[in-house]
């Protein structure tokens, strides 16, 4: 899996990028270096080809999953982040995931459905999968994640609901910045993540 990895600055974060649909290793770069801008970065390519846009698990169509190919891509990533964390010496509990849209997705479904040392995420406009087959206790987990409210055309609030519900069922700890800019990143949310990034 192809990825992109700048070490930062002795005492930043580490970020974990993981871009949305159309988007590359590069597209999160800029806003990993808003939210600290000593962080070290591991940027990951999504592999599948969606009509030439970079994803990380197919769908058959807006808001309509491949369910087959969600569990062998996320594999695959946690493989992939295993095996770099191994590699630049980082502890996998020490990474903060950094996903927009389809990244975000698949690295909240990495947090519920997987076994995993990974604890912290920041989610931007991530949506249900409604995929739920583990009940174990996730309160070791901090999360935070943004709505674009009833502007944004590929979420809805039912589907950002549901994703709420699911780690809030599990005791993770949820923190939500609901705005209405729809789709997009806001400077509002940014600067909201920012300062949730800095209580780890």
């Amino acid at each position: 899996m192809k990825s992109l990895y700048d070490a930062g600055q002795a005492g930043g974060k580490n970020l974990l990028l993981l871009h949305g649909t159309g988007g590359d290793e590069t597209s999160l770069v800029d806003v990993a270096r808003f939210l600290d801008g000593s962080c070290r970065i591991l940027s990951f390519k999504g592999e599948v080809n969606e009509d030439g846009m970079n994803r990380f698990f197919k769908r058959n169509g807006l808001n309509q999953f491949d369910y087959e190919s969600l569990e062998e891509e996320t594999d695959k990533l946690y493989e992939a982040i295993k095996q770099e964390s191994e590699d630049k010496g980082v502890d996998l509990a020490d990474w903060v995931l950094v996903g927009y849209s389809n990244g975000a997705n698949i690295a909240a479904h990495l947090l519920l459905e997987r076994d995993t040392p990974l604890r912290y995420g920041i989610f931007f406009h991530p949506m249900s999968l409604e995929v739920h087959t583990k009940t174990s206790d996730l309160s070791d987990k901090r999360v935070w994640m943004s709505y674009g409210g009833v502007n944004d055309p590929i979420v809805s609030e039912q589907a950002f609901d549901g994703l709420e519900r699911a780690f809030v069922a599990r005791n993770a700890n949820v923190v939500v910045d609901r705005t209405e800019f729809g789709h997009q990143l806001s400077m509002d949310e940014l600067k909201s993540a920012r300062a949730f990034l800095y209580q780890l």
